[in-house]
């Protein structure tokens, strides 16, 4: 697969993705009026946007250039298993112990090294998780071994 037949693909998706939002939209309740305006706003985007992407390449010359999926399988291997164990351990260990883990596990899987800038990086982004979206937003997430 090249990169241009890859990119109109992903465009072709975008805009099916685009209309499945659009018509979804159609089916919310009334009193969720401001919701169905912005999901529309959104879908009209993405639509744009596809539309942009497959525009740019569709009239392009393949350059032949092949795509690598896996540059380097020792890390995406362990990638995944960092994945699987962080989805495993989330109900378990509760979602910022579970986040903070992954986080600094896949930060010293992809080459950083500096454990103080990992772990102010993880540390900074939860501490913005829990301040807009649980404390602001009141999302709720999973708190496994901290109780309820």
């Amino acid at each position: 697969m090249n990169k241009k037949f890859l990119n109109i693909l992903c465009a072709a998706a975008g805009l099916v993705l685009a209309a499945a939002m659009f018509f979804s939209a159609g089916t919310f309740p009334d009193r969720a009026e401001a919701a169905t305006r912005y999901v529309v706003f959104l879908s009209g985007l993405l639509a744009c946007l596809s539309l942009a992407l497959m525009a740019q390449f569709a009239f392009k010359d393949s350059d032949g250039e092949r795509i690598r999926w896996v540059v380097n399988r020792r890390t995406f291997l362990f990638t995944v298993v960092a994945s699987v164990l962080f989805v495993l351990l989330l109900n378990f260990a509760g979602f910022f112990l579970s986040s903070g883990f992954y986080m600094f596990v896949l930060g010293w899987i992809l080459g950083f090294r500096d454990k103080m800038w990992l772990l102010i990086g993880t540390l900074g982004l939860l501490g913005f998780v829990y301040i807009v979206f649980v404390r602001f937003l009141a999302v709720p997430v999973p708190v496994g071994l901290w109780g309820a």
